[in-house]
């Protein structure tokens, strides 16, 4: 056997490792309430693509990353319960070099800078926040309780609003239809767009109400063809159509890199 290939096998066994620990360091936590007991709380929105973020400030601080103890865990309500979806990493880093720790590729991680608000969240997950040099905070995901089509490694996971709906998703569904399908499952996936418009565009008071009812009337439309995943892709084209109508064109110009 080549080195090559035997750098490959051992780097696979390390990988598969890391997963296996961070499955058995998290299987308690599948209950919620022994995440709070343990010291997770909640923190920033419920993303469609992600869940809600439990946070343990304590295990954030460490200096080293334990695969069997991250320190987020992520939960969605599915089937009126609040279930395990995820867990992250994350740890404090001076540039953009990514902690070296765990056993994955360097750009499977992602950065957030600043304060932990609801506005700097959300620019943060919509791939949209400006990192000024200086501290910042490095997270990489792991989709350990909900398989995610795109990768275990990914951001994002759009299976989960198919989840949250109890559908299984189709293979080879768009990213558009995911999103139009979480706008769908309830008030949470219409309130964190409607968050996000807000943080992104910065629309003034009156163009947010009439994109209050754009949303609304697209989450309709979007609850009515959620088996569809082509009725749910157009559904998404026209709402960002529609956005487009409701807002002055600065506005607009701010929004763009939403739709993509």
């Amino acid at each position: 056997m080549s080195v090559a290939l035997l750098l490959l096998v051992a780097q696979a066994g390390a990988f598969d490792d890391f997963i296996a620990r961070a499955k058995a360091g998290t299987e308690r936590f599948r209950d919620a309430d022994s995440a709070r007991a343990a010291g997770y709380r909640p923190i920033g929105p419920d993303f469609p693509g992600m869940g809600r973020h439990w946070l343990h400030p304590g295990l954030i601080l460490r200096d080293s990353l334990d695969p069997a103890a991250p320190p987020l865990l992520e939960y969605a309500e599915i089937g009126g319960r609040l279930t395990l979806v995820g867990v992250a990493f994350a740890a404090l880093v001076l540039g953009d070099d990514p902690p070296a720790s765990l056993p994955v590729p360097q750009d499977a991680w992602h950065f957030h800078q600043g304060t932990v608000t609801e506005e700097s969240f959300l620019r943060g997950h919509a791939g949209l926040g400006h990192l000024s040099p200086g501290p910042r905070i490095a997270v990489l995901h792991a989709w350990i309780w909900l398989a995610n089509p795109d990768g275990i490694l990914a951001t994002d996971n759009w299976a989960l609003p198919y989840a949250r709906m109890g559908i299984a998703m189709p293979p080879g569904t768009s990213r558009a239809a995911a999103r139009a399908l979480a706008l769908a499952s309830g008030d949470g996936g219409r309130g964190y767009l409607e968050a996000l418009l807000h943080a992104v565009g910065e629309p003034s008071v009156e163009e947010m109400a009439q994109l209050s009812v754009v949303l609304a009337r697209h989450q309709a439309a979007a609850r009515e063809h959620a088996s569809s995943s082509a009725a749910l892709e157009a559904c998404w084209v026209r709402l960002w159509a529609d956005v487009k109508a409701a807002v002055r064109p600065e506005v607009w110009a701010r929004l763009v890199p939403l739709t993509s």
